[in-house]
């Protein structure tokens, strides 16, 4: 399990998508293994049903408001499948374990951006932005260039929108789709994270406090 997340993390972090093959031959090897759990540990079969199905809920409700991307609901469902619940307060929802101890690679990559933009000077000079949209734009959001854009464009979406002389930034908790660059040399876009990198960072941790509790 920990080797699948940790290779789809390696390919969300650099491309931005992940080899269908990854989850298929993952899959195959930890398929065996999980119904033998199971065989051996009927009382937890009602606990394994309940978790799996709230994980393929998380998956479809964050897929349906686009909450997530596509590579994100697979990596909830295949974590919900294969990793087993245990009566603990730990692994009794081991997506949702997981999903909470994300949000430190989460946070890190938040604080990454913000120091990207102060580093760059990051300017919300001409735009009709109050203290909130600033706050966000400034952690989930990188100031760049036209040049930045065009070179790594699989992982930026333009979050600036120009109308005539008035300038704004779009701020949403929905993966926005496929925004048409504006005509600025420089410009705030929305960074698409890595969140199956951080759901393998957080598999990690949970294994960790597994050994250590």
């Amino acid at each position: 399990m920990l080797l699948a997340l940790a290779v789809a993390g390696y390919q969300d972090f650099i491309y931005r998508e992940i080899e269908d093959k990854t989850w298929l031959y993952a899959s195959v090897f930890l398929v065996p293994l999980t119904l033998l759990e199971l065989a051996g540990n009927y009382a937890y079969l009602r606990l394994y049903l309940v978790s799996l199905l709230l994980g393929v809920l998380i998956s479809l409700v964050s897929l349906r408001f686009k909450l997530a991307g596509e590579a994100d609901a697979i990596a909830f469902t295949f974590i919900s499948v294969f990793e087993l619940p245990r009566p603990t307060p730990l692994s009794l929802l081991p997506l949702g374990s997981v999903i909470i101890l994300s949000l430190a690679p989460t946070i890190a990559y938040m604080c990454y951006n913000l120091y990207w933009n102060i580093k760059r000077g990051g300017s919300f000079l001409g735009y009709d932005a109050g203290p909130l949209t600033k706050a966000v734009a400034v952690v989930t959001m990188r100031y760049i260039s036209q040049e930045e854009y065009e070179r790594r464009r699989h992982i930026f979406i333009p979050a600036t929108r120009k109308k005539g002389d008035h300038l704004s930034i779009e701020i949403s908790p929905a993966i926005p789709g496929n925004i048409e660059k504006p005509e600025l040399e420089e410009f705030w876009a929305v960074t698409l994270a890595p969140y199956v990198s951080f759901l393998a960072v957080g598999y990690l941790l949970y294994t960790l406090l597994h050994v250590i509790l």
